[in-house]
């Protein structure tokens, strides 16, 4: 199959839904071979079978906050596709966290689910990757990761960390032939952003709000976040490393 991506090999976190499997639909249809990965087999399984009217898709279950299965799925991964030289970690957790009374466990919670799947992800795949000679690392952080929120105490914490993660973690690969950069969404209209949207008790007065909140006042759009990661993981991007970049309609230019 032609594409930006032929040949490319993925290994997606969070590839069932949402951002990452928007992704993973953009890098597939550019030519890449994937390799899905959570929590939830039936949501994994039906995502890999419609990525394979694209080229060769799979996938297998396992927690990207657990060493073990981190290394599990990395190995199942190498040996579907014959190596990984793409990984893209789409995983995290989030919640009101206001300062004054929120659970250590709670902080503690978010925190672990923001940053152990994106160092996790890289220090099991680290040798696949640098065997490919080019290679690129995402991680999906957020619009919190470049500003502040009122009652987002962890979100905000666990997506500035990991930017501080990735902008090491570049130096780290950087004469070695692997790229590290983070990508910041603004609000995007996913399955589990509606859903807790619906929580709310005006929920289109809320949704609407969300809508707004961006200087470009709407939404941003999966087909959105898969292209700029069709990008980053491109020999297009060869010279991009060590950057969060904001795909957020100017949110956090304000």
């Amino acid at each position: 199959m032609g594409g930006r991506l032929a040949g490319k090999k993925a290994l997606i976190y969070g590839g069932g839904t949402g951002i990452g499997l928007a992704c993973a639909e953009a890098m597939a249809r550019d030519g890449a071979a994937i390799f899905l990965t959570g929590r939830r087999e039936g949501v994994l399984r039906d995502a890999a079978q419609g990525l394979k009217a694209h080229g060769k898709a799979d996938f297998a279950t396992g927690d990207a906050t657990v060493a073990g299965d981190v290394q599990r799925v990395t190995d199942a991964a190498v040996r579907f596709m014959g190596g990984i030289d793409t990984i893209l970690v789409s995983a995290g957790a989030g919640g009101r966290t206001p300062i004054f009374n929120t659970p250590v466990e709670e902080f503690r919670r978010i925190i672990d689910h923001s940053l152990l799947p994106a160092f996790l992800a890289m220090r099991y795949g680290a040798g696949h990757l640098m065997a490919a000679g080019k290679a690129s690392v995402i991680v999906i952080s957020s619009m919190y990761g470049l500003v502040g929120q009122k009652e987002r105490a962890g979100y905000c914490a666990g997506k500035h960390g990991v930017i501080g993660l990735v902008k090491s973690a570049a130096l780290d690969f950087a004469d070695k032939g692997v790229r590290v950069n983070a990508m910041c969404p603004g609000f995007v209209e996913t399955p589990l952003s509606l859903e807790v949207v619906k929580q709310e008790p005006n929920p289109e007065e809320v949704l609407q709000a969300k809508r707004l909140m961006h200087a470009i006042p709407r939404a941003g759009r999966l087909d959105e976040m898969g292209d700029l990661a069709v990008y980053l993981a491109s020999d297009s991007a060869a010279f991009i490393t060590g950057q969060a970049i904001a795909i957020d309609g100017g949110y956090s230019t304000r």
